[in-house]
């Protein structure tokens, strides 16, 4: 007769709605409904049956994803030409030896890791600003098409290279813009999403000049706009450098502006020969947009550094945030709904996530994972209460922070908080982003597909 074991694990006060999964706290602690839920998922897994035509090794390899727990993937599509398959197909025939069969394997197998996504985009829309908003979830302000208006003027043959006189070239959205996807990349909707996405750029920001200097001293100086909701204008543009840390600063209004800001700064800090060029580029800059009207708000494009609806918005904020460029979310002032404050200071909390981060040891980590748990508990309150915010900003400061340990946590508070304002475009920004979240300058998703 089978005895039932008896579970000695404490019961974890965070129940289900803990997010470790780290085998030593597993191990301590029980989560009754959360591993309920576990158990009747792989149940169900377990009893999906074999097809009937199935060879040995066949029923192998399902078992196997059974295990893992692995889904199918779907075979790519590129641009404006789809890929060819057929090496997959016949990669072994019948009358191949053994030791044919294993090496036309592996090479289909190399094959298929390089050019097989689970998340390819339908075909393209016919318009340029659709395309654009397909792939990176937001739409393009009209400053964006007139600036490259401007590059085209400055240089026909390449417009991405208007500016390469102060070091900087244009990227990102201006690749689908201009033509720069190559046609045999994949049509993955992950690899737009994280294309010139820097170590610190929270979803928010969206990169499209970035500098040419890749060198390893380099500050990966880089451009872009910063909006508040997926669903709304950019409230500015401004700039980050990814090898010094995660501060947002903002220049202007639009891209414009900008640009001419950041000449004046990468003015004061080139040398005699570059300088000549530089000023002449930020003085045509100024001319082309002191006769450009933008024509969606009927007005003459501005330079000014720090615009009205730059300074409203900064009384609109509910916090600072680590990367200084503030959080607005939707918060009633009366009421006292919308926002509360993380019950930690600013130097507290880089403690806590240093201790998580800076772990000597798995154990210590754990410990300072239990100690965010806390705050994840508090935050799962002020969502209940109507106040999400406190979880954007808890998890946009962990990103700023950075550290492949907070990311299971990051995740975690920012899926739920945009979801909780409407900013799901944010969420699938994010989960992209952390799934390969690069530390350097090798941003450029669809470099390897060049020619």
């Amino acid at each position: 007769m089978d005895v039932a074991l008896k579970d000695n694990r404490q019961m974890c006060k965070y129940g289900a709605g803990c997010y470790q999964k780290n085998p030593m706290h597993l191990e301590k602690f029980k989560h009754p409904e959360k591993e309920k839920s576990e158990d009747k998922e792989n149940e169900e897994v377990n009893k999906r049956p074999l097809p009937s035509d199935s060879s040995e090794d066949d029923v192998d390899a399902v078992k196997k994803a059974r295990i893992d727990s692995q889904s199918s993937v779907t075979t790519t599509d590129t641009e404006d030409s789809s890929v060819d398959n057929n090496t997959t197909e016949s990669a072994v025939a019948e009358n191949n030896t053994d030791s044919n069969k294993n090496e036309e394997k592996e090479i289909s197998n190399e094959v298929i890791e390089e050019e097989v996504f689970e998340d390819i985009l339908p075909a393209s829309p016919e318009d340029m600003k659709e395309k654009i908003k397909q792939k990176f979830l937001v739409d393009m302000p009209e400053d964006f098409y007139a600036f490259y208006e401007f590059c085209k003027e400055m240089k026909k043959t390449d417009p991405h290279d208007a500016l390469a006189a102060a070091g900087l070239i244009l990227c990102g959205p201006f690749d689908v813009l201009g033509g720069k996807i190559p046609e045999n990349a994949p049509r993955s909707a992950s690899l737009y999403l994280r294309h010139y996405r820097y170590y610190y750029d929270p979803p928010e920001f969206q990169t499209v000049i970035t500098t040419t200097d890749t060198k390893a001293d380099s500050k990966l100086m880089h451009l872009g706009y910063f909006r508040d909701s997926p669903s709304e204008a950019p409230v500015f543009v401004a700039y980050n450098e990814a090898s010094v840390g995660p501060k947002i600063t903002p220049l202007a209004d639009n891209l414009f502006g900008a640009v001419y800001h950041l000449l004046a700064k990468v003015l004061d800090a080139a040398n005699p020969f570059e300088r000549s060029k530089i000023a002449t580029l930020q003085e045509k800059v100024k001319l082309y947009a002191n006769r450009t009207i933008i024509y969606g708000d009927s007005k003459n494009i501005t330079l000014e550094s720090k615009t009205a609806g730059m300074k409203l918005r900064d009384r609109q904020k509910v916090s600072t945030t680590f990367h200084g460029a503030g959080l607005v979310v939707p918060y009633d002032k009366k009421t006292d709904v919308g926002y509360r404050e993380i019950p930690e200071s600013t130097t507290s909390l880089k403690k806590i996530f240093k201790n998580i981060v800076e772990a000597e040891s798995e154990e210590e980590k754990y410990k300072g994972l239990d100690v965010l748990q806390e705050l994840i508990t508090n935050v799962q309150f002020a969502n209940d209460e109507g106040d999400p915010g406190m979880g954007i900003e808890l998890g946009l400061d962990a990103f700023s922070y950075g550290g492949d340990a907070l990311h299971n946590s990051i995740l975690h508070l920012l899926t739920v908080g945009y979801e909780l304002v409407n900013r799901d475009e944010f969420a699938t920004i994010i989960a992209a982003h952390l799934a390969n979240r690069i530390k350097g300058p090798e941003v450029d998703m669809f470099q390897k597909y060049r020619k």
